[in-house]
């Protein structure tokens, strides 16, 4: 059965190799919030948890998923699902992909559903996992997570605002409607869901309007924040351990990062990764250079790229902002315009690729 795109958990843990480990306490603050609290005690009811760029969402959803599985290993019967959306991967970006990941894993958890997929799959065979067999499978999906055989299940959704628009409207509705504050108590389902996203595109809060709501900024300003500060923390003592930081240069460093981070951890994340480049005696200059904000340090950024490469550079963003789907690079190369040849010692996907 041609069900499988991604294993969820193997998408985090890529996910943790690159964004690197949790920084000790970080995160833990959720587990004593009010409204993550009545959503976890819930027999039914989804959550959603909202923040800006940069503001730590996806590492939230990796502890909030982490900590649900602990929580399972104590619990006769509960049942914990994930997903991780991805707007760079074809696998992970669309409703489809996103039910598909879903009923994977219950099906992985719980052998008897799959007389719920069954039927379908003996008609429809491989089609029925298409792009245009969403109702289909949202209606095998909804028959699985309201099978007496489960008690509840509990599911983290990370990044819904990074998929096809179109398509994640419509799955948005379908658990808005699923899990509809009116159906509370007299639907059999027992899904507990928290969806983690930007507040864009529009239709987001607007479909989740009615539903109970933590925001990264500004109701969660002071635990991010104090996030903010372990983070930088760790980001100093890595530096300062491969560089050989004296304690003056950590204190400046660490007043830097707070003063210019704007409350994001991508920037701290981004000029720490930059900092490792250069020696202790060069850092104060080099932190001259970092703007504040991420807006200014994209724009930085775009700036250093050398003249000579700017024009192709610009010609590159607009094919891949205007793109339907990811481009490859040979694809890439060719709507740029730019004639490229294999070499006697590089191949051509190599010289594409530099």
């Amino acid at each position: 059965m041609a069900l499988f795109l991604t294993d969820p958990k193997d998408d985090r843990e890529k996910l943790v190799n690159m964004k690197g480990s949790r920084v000790d306490g970080t995160c833990e603050w959720i587990k004593s919030n009010k409204q993550y609290q009545s959503w976890l005690h819930s027999r039914s009811q989804l959550l959603w948890l909202s923040g800006g760029p940069g503001k730590g969402k996806t590492m939230i959803s990796i502890f909030l998923a982490e900590e649900l599985e602990q929580i399972m290993q104590h619990t006769q019967g509960m049942l914990v699902l994930q997903y991780f959306c991805d707007n760079k991967d074809e696998k992970r970006k669309t409703a489809v992909s996103i039910i598909r990941g879903l009923i994977y894993q219950l099906l992985q958890s719980r052998q008897k559903l799959f007389d719920h997929i069954l039927p379908s799959f003996r008609i429809q065979k491989e089609s029925l996992f298409s792009a245009s067999s969403f109702e289909t499978l949202w209606r095998i999906f909804e028959s699985m997570i309201c099978d007496p055989i489960l008690s509840t299940t509990y599911c983290v959704l990370d990044g819904l605002d990074e998929c096809d628009e179109a398509s994640l409207e419509v799955l948005l509705r379908k658990f808005a409607a699923l899990l509809s504050p009116k159906n509370n108590g007299m639907s059999a389902c027992q899904l507990s869901l928290i969806v983690v996203s930007r507040d864009i595109p529009d239709f987001i809060p607007e479909l989740l309007s009615r539903f109970p709501r933590i925001r990264l900024d500004p109701d969660a300003d002071t635990e991010v924040n104090d996030d903010i500060h372990r983070f930088i923390e760790e980001k100093v003592k890595n530096l300062s351990r491969r560089r050989k930081y004296p304690e003056p240069l950590q204190i400046h460093v660490k007043e830097v990062f707070r003063e210019r981070a704007q409350g994001t951890f991508l920037w701290i994340g981004i000029v720490a990764k930059a900092l490792e480049n250069y020696r202790a005696t060069e850092v104060e200059d080099a932190l001259n250079h970092f703007p504040s904000g991420l807006d200014e340090l994209y724009a930085r950024m775009l700036l250093q790229i050398p003249i000579d490469r700017r024009e192709n550079v610009a010609r590159i963003l607009r094919w891949v902002v205007m793109a339907v789907r990811p481009l490859t690079l040979s694809e890439l190369s060719t709507v740029i315009g730019t004639i490229v040849r294999p070499s006697a010692i590089f191949s051509l996907d190599e010289v594409i690729k530099d």
